[in-house]
């Protein structure tokens, strides 16, 4: 029998023949194996005489890169392959996003499982802390050092605060005291009036009590206090001597929270306690009051001499500085904004360039502007309280079960909500930095959630692993890509 081979292009072409039967045809372009019916070129094969050793051409074994190609092409009985590995990876990519918009570096982690937290204030690095709290046995100040409490003073207190190398603590009917670290013991202020006056301070603290403190060092610093009508005032301090209060304002507010801003103004916040004067009569529905948040203005006037603490309130540039003397500061409360609802409770440093402050209140977040202007922050949500973290980023919790939590980050103008791992079943009524941590806290026993945003840039978060990940499938397919190319032109298929 006439053995012969008819091509019908002038291409090289390789048969594979095995025990007299027809294998496949290999074309150098493309390069790899395929059968009779894949062929466009026409073939005739005469099968070989009994003296064949098997193999008209014989090559060797396709390479892993020649059965991924095979495996890939068009039309091929593994196309199902190329399918299924796409479909997986579109999924799995589609599970990476979503669990990339959840914060890593948040967990439930409980503290003070036997009292109810009233304050707290950690040291720098977050390794001690001085807190308020409510127990059993009532009202104690405690030192926290790890997972070790102990008992400073049993005494009322409403508020802590960190200063330069202590603590300083505000409570009750005027009661202020200090301490250094270690804060082993705590010394309580005396002061007396500037102008040796009586009746403001020395003589009658009942009722007096300290909502707030700004300070420091703990020398010197304001002081917000609520007076025997529940009306807000603030007092200024320095070593022995204090103020006259400022003069209330005509509307009835309650202010919760007061801060000193990085260029030396002076905010607090709180809510409305009556009815603003200008609402109409037939409006008056005294079972239904909505509550509106205020914003104040606290400005510090010097009477006789300069003073520093006035300086940096009043963003001066003057450096002169005075000793403080009788008669010397009057401090002043200057309203505003009156918001459409809920009330504010927290003030942070605003870092971009729109304005000098966030408020954070239950119907939203405004931003101040230097001018004392007021406008709403798109994006950040309504809040029981907020913090600003070591980075700048500003954090608004509420109710935590939602797993949800509000975030403006640093030089942001538009806020946004993030999702949590797992929910806790309170509100989160207190927000502080502990060290490079954000801890959020309930009104009951050991409720505490803490979170570190240096997380979220870290190899823990997801977000980071997929860019990674992005970049080297990047890399991948781009080498895949000039492989063939390179493969093609070598052959000669250009």
């Amino acid at each position: 029998m006439n053995k012969s081979l008819l091509l019908s292009t002038n291409q090289k072409f390789a048969l594979r023949v095995q025990n007299n039967t027809f294998v496949g045809v290999k074309s150098s372009t493309p390069h790899r194996w395929t059968g009779m019916r894949h062929m466009s070129e026409e073939v005739v094969v005469v099968a070989p005489s009994e003296d064949s050793e098997g193999d008209l051409i014989e090559d060797e074994a396709p390479d892993f890169w020649q059965r991924i190609q095979q495996w890939t092409r068009q039309e091929h009985d593994g196309q199902w392959l190329s399918i299924s590995v796409f479909i997986a990876v579109a999924l799995l990519g589609a599970a990476l996003i979503t669990q990339a918009q959840v914060i890593p570096g948040y967990k439930i982690n409980p503290l003070l499982e036997d009292s109810n937290l009233v304050d707290i204030a950690w040291n720098e690095d977050g390794s001690s802390a001085l807190a308020i709290i409510d127990g059993d046995a009532g009202y104690s100040i405690v030192k926290i050092d790890g997972n070790s409490e102990t008992e400073v003073l049993k005494n009322v207190a409403n508020s802590v605060e960190r200063v330069e190398d202590g603590w300083i603590v505000g409570g009750d009917n005027g009661w202020l005291a200090s301490c250094k670290d270690p804060c082993e013991t705590l010394a309580t202020k005396s002061f007396s009036e500037q102008g040796g006056e009586s009746g403001h301070w020395t003589n009658n603290t009942e009722g007096q009590s300290i909502i707030d403190i700004v300070s420091d060092d703990g020398t010197s610093g304001l002081l917000l206090i609520s007076d025997e009508n529940n009306e807000a005032t603030v007092r200024y301090f320095d070593s022995d001597k204090i103020s006259a209060p400022a003069d209330t304002l005509d509307i009835d507010v309650s202010l919760e929270s007061m801060s000193e801003l990085p260029d030396g103004e002076i905010i607090a916040v709180g809510n409305l306690v009556s009815k603003y004067p200008t609402w109409a009569e037939g409006d008056k529905n005294p079972a239904s009051l909505p509550t509106r948040g205020v914003i104040v203005a606290i400005d510090l006037y010097e009477n006789n001499v300069l003073n520093d603490f006035a300086n940096v309130a009043n963003n001066s540039e003057s450096n002169e500085t005075a000793e403080m003397t009788s008669d010397s500061m009057k401090v002043e409360m200057v309203l505003v904004h009156i918001g459409d609802n809920g009330k504010y409770h927290s003030i942070m440093s605003d870092s971009s360039s729109d304005g000098i402050a966030i408020i954070a209140g239950t119907g939203g977040a405004m931003r101040l502007a230097a001018d004392m202007s007021v406008t709403s922050v798109e994006g950040a949500p309504g809040s029981t309280s907020a913090v600003a973290d070591n980075n700048g980023d500003i954090w608004f919790a509420g109710d935590l079960n939602l797993e949800r939590l509000g975030l403006l980050e640093a030089g942001e103008k538009v806020g946004e909500t993030v999702e949590v791992p797992q929910g806790a079943t309170f509100d989160s009524e207190l927000a502080v930095v502990a060290g490079e941590e954000v801890h959020f806290h309930g009104a009951s026993k050991g409720e505490r959630v803490t979170l570190d945003p240096n997380v979220r840039d870290s190899m823990q978060s997801l977000s980071v692993l997929g860019d990674i990940l992005f970049v080297v499938v990047s890399l991948v397919i781009l080498s895949m890509m000039a492989w063939n190319m390179y493969d093609n032109w070598h052959l000669g298929g250009w």
